[in-house]
């Protein structure tokens, strides 16, 4: 799957969206130019972050967060967004970078777009990095002076993955031509974070099911990879993941459970359908993550199709977490991190 970057140059010179109120006294940027080039998300939906480091711009911790911005050439209207907001203690890569904040947002209108944390979102690394996890065919604006191993994309072909575990994306790096993201912007996203530096601090909850909403994929994407259970006549899971990455080594096995059995919903959704409950032999499961997420598939009913989203319930006792979705036709996929219950949700 390839990420393709339209060969448009222009200057930059938007109108700012989505203004309100805020208290962020400084601006991080890594733009060192005024000339743009246009990217766009091709394949499935992908995430772009840019990193900052703290301590090289003399910005002592703790700082917060209360606006992350993005320059849009062309938006999905009504299609969601994540905005998202991680720390790391060590730089470099940050696969192992913590997720403080997620919010779920719409991109309707061109130019750059403001997403405002209230109450803003305390950082204690050194390291910050803000981004957003976008739709197929939304286009931005990236800089062509600045560095490109500060922008990072992350992606799963044919699925998603978990934006609070980046080193679960199958394919996740830096923009500067290196495998496995293979892409060479010759510049940095226009993503943009402003913090107070004053030293407030905010006490935040990242709450597990917050705000995710599904995201449309490309019904052409092919699915031929996705293998049915024998039992659970709605679910299928990538048969590539099981081939593939563990060698054959594992068997996934599928059973509808009593909803008797099934754990509370979480805040804000109403289950919906059978629950299911997906296991494994071969590997250590259960409080274990998988050593790497499997895709899963499952039809939604007709009226449901549209906003449906994955969960998975796992632990001790087991509960839910609502898993970045994306809808591809009439089926809706997420990487499954562990076995436990499987159901479908929709926003109250």
């Amino acid at each position: 799957m390839l990420k393709r970057v339209l060969t448009i140059v222009a200057l930059i010179g938007v109108l700012a969206v989505g203004m309100t109120a805020h208290a962020g006294d400084t601006v991080l940027t890594n733009n060192t130019g005024t000339a743009s080039t246009i990217w766009f998300i091709s394949g499935e939906a992908s995430l772009v972050i840019n990193g900052f480091d703290l301590t090289s711009r003399s910005i002592q911790t703790p700082v917060l967060v209360d606006r992350i911005s993005i320059s849009v050439r062309t938006p999905r209207p009504g299609v969601p967004v994540e905005a998202v907001i991680y720390e790391d203690a060590d730089g470099g890569s940050p696969r192992n970078a913590a997720l403080l904040a997620r919010k779920t947002v719409t991109i309707d209108t061109a130019g750059v777009f403001n997403v405002d944390f209230d109450p803003a979102i305390e950082v204690k690394r050194p390291f910050l990095w803000v981004g957003f996890y976008l739709p197929v065919d939304f286009e931005f604006r990236a800089d062509t002076q600045g560095s490109s191993v500060l922008t990072y994309w992350g992606w799963t072909p044919g699925g998603t993955f978990d934006l609070a575990n980046l080193a679960s994306a199958a394919v996740f790096g830096p923009s500067d031509g290196s495998a496995p993201v293979n892409i060479t912007m010759n510049g940095v996203a226009r993503i943009t974070a402003e913090i107070v530096t004053d030293g407030s601090t905010a006490t935040t909850t990242l709450g597990t099911t917050s705000g995710i909403r599904q995201i449309v994929g490309d019904p052409n994407t092919d699915l031929s990879v996705m293998a049915q259970y024998p039992v659970c006549s709605n679910v299928t899971f990538d048969s590539a993941d099981v081939v593939v990455t563990y060698q054959d080594a594992i068997d996934l096995y599928c059973r509808e459970v009593a909803e008797a059995l099934e754990p509370a919903a979480p805040a804000g959704y109403k289950q919906r359908g059978p629950l299911y409950d997906v296991y494994v032999f071969g590997i250590e499961s259960g409080l274990i993550p998988y050593p790497y997420p499997i895709t899963h598939c499952v039809r939604p009913r007709d009226k449901q199709v549209e906003s449906a989203v994955i969960g998975l319930a796992y632990g001790a006792p087991r509960e839910w977490r609502i898993l970045p979705t994306v809808r591809f036709g009439a089926v809706v996929c997420a990487e499954l991190t562990h076995a436990g219950f499987v159901s479908l949700f929709t926003p109250r």
